[in-house]
């Protein structure tokens, strides 16, 4: 009986991976047809990866299970991004353009695929607890990363450095207290990831590789923002963290 049950529990794994992977396969399809772009496909590439259902047994399965749930859920989160924000006119493949793939994107793609792997190989339990605590901060993350983006809107949030016409410098909502919550959110999204793999190793060396994407990212952007909008963001810089809130000048009412 134990023996069927086992099967029976492995057999309902690899559907609910099967799923997973044809649900978003299905999803990133619609995204190229409606908006055919590359930050699109590239950005759908690195959630899909980890998502394909082979290399799944009885000693894997829970991480491996916890790990489709992760990319089916943020990898359709950000290929919906990417569809909505992305203009044709904006990837320009020029020098700063590949730049920003090699010091900002590939940093993060590796951490998110890397960690992503690692999990879906450990071996070790998956606890009620620990499964608690990580969809909890998986969770947070990316209702942060859905929050900012759409208060940004999609006008501001884009992924390569360009500025729209129309475009203001947002100074509210989630923007008022930390000058980056996307990438704040992202970086949420990514120790749920390193929690994940149950290995202080491969958890720090990820967050480390997305730290790394992100802070490169922010530098060029906030040199953007400097040269786009002068004095009202310095102002806005010196009175907002740039990962986390500065409390002190909250409660000050700065």
């Amino acid at each position: 009986m134990i023996g069927d049950a086992g099967m029976t529990f492995l057999d309902a794994a690899h559907l609910w991976v099967w799923a997973n992977f044809l649900v978003y396969l299905s999803v990133f399809a619609v995204a190229l047809y409606i908006n055919y772009n590359f930050t699109t496909l590239m950005v759908g590439v690195i959630y899909l990866l980890p998502l394909l259902p082979w290399g799944l047994d009885a000693d894997n399965a829970g991480r491996f299970l916890l790990v489709s749930f992760q990319n089916l859920v943020f990898g359709v989160i950000e290929v919906v991004i990417f569809v909505i924000t992305v203009k044709p006119r904006d990837a320009t493949f020029d020098r700063e353009h590949i730049q920003q793939l090699i010091g900002h994107v590939l940093p993060i793609a590796a951490a998110l695929i890397g960690l992503s792997f690692v999990a879906r190989m450990s071996t070790v339990p998956l606890s009620g607890v620990e499964m608690g605590v990580i969809v909890a901060v998986f969770l947070l993350g990316s209702i942060l990363r859905v929050l900012a983006v759409y208060q940004l809107g999609a006008t501001a949030f884009k992924f390569d450095i360009v500025f729209r016409d129309d475009q203001q410098l947002k100074t509210s909502h989630l923007y008022r207290f930390v000058r980056h919550p996307s990438y704040t959110a992202m970086m949420i999204v990514i120790l749920a990831y390193a929690l994940t793999t149950h290995s202080w190793l491969a958890g720090v060396l990820g967050l480390l590789s997305a730290a790394f994407g992100f802070q490169y990212r922010i530098h060029y952007e906030e040199k953007g923002l400097r040269d786009k909008f002068g004095e009202d963001y310095l102002h806005y810089r010196r009175r907002t963290g740039m990962w986390l809130p500065r409390w002190r000048r909250l409660r000050q009412g700065e």
